[in-house]
C-alpha cells in the first residue's frame, strides 16, 4: 500500500511539474517572432490607414493583405485581434489559455504567458494605452 501511495505520488508530481514546460520553447520562440510581425501590421494598420477599423477580424485581414497563408503557422491555435483606442493587442492562445500577448507597438514581444507556472484566460491582460507612446 505505501509503494502505491509513493508511485501516485510521483505520478501527480512529474504530472503536475510538466504543465509549465508543455510548451517546446524554441517553437514558442519561432510563434512569438511571426506573432511579432503579424500584431506590427495590425497595429500599423489601425494607426495609419484611411479607414476607420472596429472589427478585429476586418483589421487583421487587411493588415495581412487577405493572404492567409500568413495564418499558416498558427493553425491549430487561436489568435485574437483586440482594439484598445489606437492600439492593437494579439493574442495567441491554446484550448483557451493565454501563451502569447503582444501589443504591436512594441518592438519585443509583450507577454510570454506559456512559460508560466499559472494558466492565464485567453483575455488580455495589457493596457496598449500605457505600453503604446503615441
Amino acid at each position: 500500500m505505501k509503494y502505491l501511495t509513493l508511485i501516485l505520488v510521483i505520478v501527480l508530481s512529474v504530472g503536475c511539474s510538466s504543465l509549465a514546460n508543455a510548451h517546446d520553447p524554441e517553437k514558442m520562440a519561432d510563434l512569438a517572432s511571426q506573432l511579432k510581425d503579424i500584431s506590427a501590421a495590425v497595429d500599423g494598420t489601425l494607426k495609419f490607414s484611411t479607414k476607420t477599423y472596429t472589427d478585429p477580424q476586418a483589421l487583421l485581414m487587411a493588415a495581412i493583405n487577405s493572404n492567409k497563408n500568413k495564418l499558416t503557422p498558427f493553425e491549430g491555435y487561436q489568435l485574437k485581434v483586440f482594439i484598445q483606442d489606437k492600439n492593437a493587442v494579439l493574442l495567441l492562445c491554446e484550448n483557451d489559455i493565454l501563451l502569447i500577448e503582444d501589443a504591436g507597438c512594441t518592438a519585443p514581444s509583450d507577454i510570454q504567458h506559456w512559460q508560466s507556472t499559472d494558466t492565464q484566460a485567453c483575455k488580455v491582460t495589457i493596457n496598449a494605452s500605457k505600453i503604446c507612446k503615441r
